[in-house]
């Protein structure tokens, strides 16, 4: 048996570096020193340094005035540390740096008037102390369902458990996005130790037949180790300690793979490949002296069990035939009719003793040696063979062959990836061999070599009627440019909507493009909300680019600008009614209704100098001013509030010397008002 032990595993930085802090103050303080809460979650690791004079206190108030505390390497929350400084307490912080920088990042999401949310485990203690330090606005979510539980508006700040699985992060960031609109600052604190041990783990299930995952079971990150093993390798054991890996665990084993959790002394990995290399020789004796497996025998059926077929071989231990082992898909009722007490049978040992004591058999693999030595013959006559699938296995697919087993490689069971390698499972196929050895009865085989000569085959008919279509629609496709014109307006029918645009079917197989500034006046328009696939359309053609079969089509083109519409009824010199929208540092823009606005521009808001516009005016203030140009091409219009105040007071003395001429004539002079 191989023994793998994982790239990142043990101890990592920020548990080396509380565990020296710890016993560094020990040794200053002569052993007076005590943590508050566990430093890490390893009970070895917490025994060890109990030994070293580190003790373990579970609460605050178990400390007296002077004593040493040291703060676990999961930190704590800021009113930790105001009741340690008020019992008169000497604090030394061991809290990892990550959870450090996770805990200052939500104190500063916090700070920015942002929600708090915590993706991690609820009780464990790091978790609590990250929501210490976020304060009341602020939540710790679990797992996808719980983003329910987060009020509806933003902002949202996200920070993570610094132990945290990737994947489950991702889920739960997936989730907040979908369900919770707004605006999100999300600061991934996963520390790169943790994303390592990960990573290495996931390469670690995909090597090895069985996987131990070594850690305290309190520990957070090695629980989430398991479950990232445990995803790709359903063999993964969680043990504390080398006792309590079992010879179950590395029954039929031929690669072990090893990794533990961040907060796993050395020593405990090490006693742990000692424990499993020890455990591999006996298992090794016990096979080689007693069990003979691979052997093969001829037996008597002695009796029929809900479960197998229990048969007598001259040997110590009976033996037992599951009935899946007896024939292909068997079960008791579809055996009930075959096998009987006191039949003869040839079997092969497949195993060791079961829970029951009996050797484990197998007709099927038995019947499977005989037809090895038929196969060469089968094989010179046809190197394409029916076959029937199996199981699906890591890389690939087991089939069944005339009675043997062969395998199809993932990448040889079709021409494209294949993603669900079950779906082959009972599928009846043909599949040409690749690899025939019948010393070690290896037979690899490939569908997709066989399905690729049937693609072969009909290729060339594929692309003679390609060719024919291609050529058909190049010859409509040219005979409709020549028919077209620029600037005239054809119906069309919608064959795509895309973010960008239409693509609009104007002639048999030419398709034009009506760019999304071209859909509408209006701005902001998306594509899907005005039009669907299947919609008639009138278009306009803006140009034609015969060369690359182009053509560049418009809708807006065939609307009338509504600012055109909305600007016809003003004129320079107008005197115009209009509400402030907005300032700019040289002016302020003046609403006049939903299509039409202009700028006063500074110098045109008061007849003394002001700084700024807000100086004189307010927003939704309603203003009387003047039209004094109208910019068409770019849609801008000039206004002055200054010159509208001028014609209303030029208006009102012209009335006023019209009214009474004989008593005004000397002030119109002197205002030098004339009739106009």
């Amino acid at each position: 048996m191989k023994i793998i032990v994982s790239e990142h595993c043990g101890f990592c930085y920020g548990v080396k570096r509380a565990v020296k802090i710890a016993r560094d103050a020990a040794k200053e303080y002569n052993n007076v020193v005590a943590t508050l809460g566990e430093l890490i979650h390893n009970p070895r690791a917490i025994a060890d340094l109990k030994k070293n004079g580190v003790d373990c206190k579970a609460s605050i108030d178990q400390f007296a005035k002077g004593d040493i505390i040291i703060i676990s390497s999961h930190g704590v929350g800021p009113e930790v540390y105001a009741s340690a400084k008020t019992k008169g307490l000497h604090i030394i912080d061991a809290t990892c740096p990550h959870v450090l920088k996770a805990q200052r990042t939500a104190k500063q999401l916090a700070a920015e008037g942002r929600f708090v949310i915590i993706v991690g485990e609820k009780n464990h203690p790091e978790v609590q102390s990250i929501k210490a330090w976020a304060g009341e606005k602020s939540i710790v979510v679990e797992t996808p369902n719980e983003v329910q539980n987060l009020p509806a508006n933003g902002p949202y700040g996200v920070v993570s458990q610094t132990t945290f699985e990737a994947d489950k992060l991702d889920a739960v960031l997936t989730a907040l996005l979908t369900t919770h609109q707004g605006d999100y600052r999300i600061e991934k604190t996963i520390c790169t130790a943790t994303a390592d041990r990960q990573d290495a783990a996931k390469k670690l299930a995909n090597e090895a037949d069985a996987v131990i995952v070594l850690g305290g079971y309190k520990s957070a990150n090695t629980r989430h180790l398991l479950d990232v093993v445990k995803k790709i390798n359903p063999r993964a054991y969680h043990v504390e300690s080398a006792e309590e890996i079992s010879p179950a665990m590395l029954e039929n084993v031929n690669i072990l793979g090893i990794t533990a959790g961040a907060s796993t002394p050395q020593e405990i990995i090490k006693e742990a490949m000692v424990n499993m290399e020890t455990m591999e020789s006996l298992l090794e004796e016990k096979e080689s002296v007693h069990l003979h497996i691979g052997m093969v025998v001829e037996a008597t059926v002695v009796a029929i069990t809900g479960e197998e077929v229990v048969v007598d071989f001259g040997y110590q231990s009976e033996g037992a035939v599951a009935f899946d082992q007896w024939a292909l898909g068997g079960t008791r009722e579809t055996l009930a009719s075959e096998v009987n007490v006191g039949d003869k049978v040839v079997l092969k040992v497949i195993g060791s003793e079961n829970q029951d004591g009996l050797v484990v058999m197998s007709k099927i693999k038995a019947v499977a040696d005989q037809v090895w030595t038929k196969l060469p013959e089968m094989l010179e006559a046809n190197k394409v063979l029916d076959v029937k699938g199996l199981k699906a296995v890591k890389g690939g697919l087991t089939v069944s062959v005339a009675g043997v087993t062969g395998f199809i490689p993932a990448s040889h069971l079709d021409l494209k990836r294949v993603d669900n390698i079950r779906d082959y499972e009972g599928k009846d196929m043909q599949a040409e061999v690749l690899e025939f050895n019948p010393e070690k009865k290896r037979l690899v085989l490939s569908r997709r070599e066989v399905l690729k000569r049937e693609k072969l085959a009909s290729s060339q008919a594929y692309r003679e009627e390609k060719a024919a279509k291609m050529a058909e629609r190049k010859e409509a496709e040219a005979a409709s440019l020549v028919a077209l014109e620029e600037g005239s307006t054809v119906k069309g029918v919608v064959k795509s909507v895309v973010d960008f645009g239409l693509f609009v079917e104007i002639a048999p197989y030419l398709q034009g493009l009506v760019h999304v500034s071209e859909l509408s006046w209006e701005k902001g328009v998306k594509p899907a909300d005005l039009y669907k696939p299947g919609q008639e359309v009138d278009v306009y053609i803006k140009s034609i680019d015969k060369e690359n079969a182009r053509v560049s089509l418009s809708i807006k083109h065939l609307q009338k600008d509504p600012w055109q519409a909305a600007i016809s009824s003003i004129t320079e010199g107008d005197i115009i009614t209009g509400k402030v929208v907005r300032f700019l540092p040289f002016g302020a823009i003046v609403h006049r209704n939903d299509k039409v606005e202009g700028m006063v521009h500074i110098s045109e808001i008061a007849a003394e100098r002001i700084e700024k516009p807000e100086d004189v005016l307010h927003l939704d203030e309603e203003v009387k001013v003047k039209v004094l140009n109208i910019d068409t091409k770019h849609k801008k219009v000039g206004l002055s509030i200054i010159k509208a105040k001028e014609d209303a007071e030029k208006a009102e003395v012209s009335q006023y010397i019209n009214e009474t001429p004989e008593l005004t004539q000397d002030l119109g002079k002197k205002l030098n008002v004339t009739e106009e």
